[in-house]
């Protein structure tokens, strides 16, 4: 697994480059591409409380919510990691 290609791809899903979405293509199922161009276009024009507020419906209905954050860990940098606590503890703060 390209690591350095994964963080490039994240990093432009978080500016809104859709055109890297046809390198992912190459990379996962047509079904997980489809649902990644869905989130996008979902997430994309939402604020940051809005993203929060469905956060924090979402976490009422997943059991195994440390358990995903250890799988994802590995794949972030410093950067990513502490945006991700900082997301968390505001979540357990509301």
């Amino acid at each position: 697994m390209d690591f350095k290609k994964i963080n490039e791809l994240m990093n432009a899903a978080k500016r809104g480059d859709y055109s890297k979405l046809e390198e992912v293509k190459d990379m996962v199922s047509e079904e997980d591409y489809q649902k990644a161009v869905n989130l996008f276009e979902e997430y994309g024009q939402k604020s940051e409380e809005e993203i929060m507020q469905e956060l924090k419906m979402l976490r009422q209905f997943v059991s195994n919510e440390q358990e995903i954050i250890e799988r994802i860990q590995p794949f972030l940098n410093e950067e990513q990691k502490i945006k991700l606590q900082k997301v968390l503890e505001t979540l357990d703060n509301e």
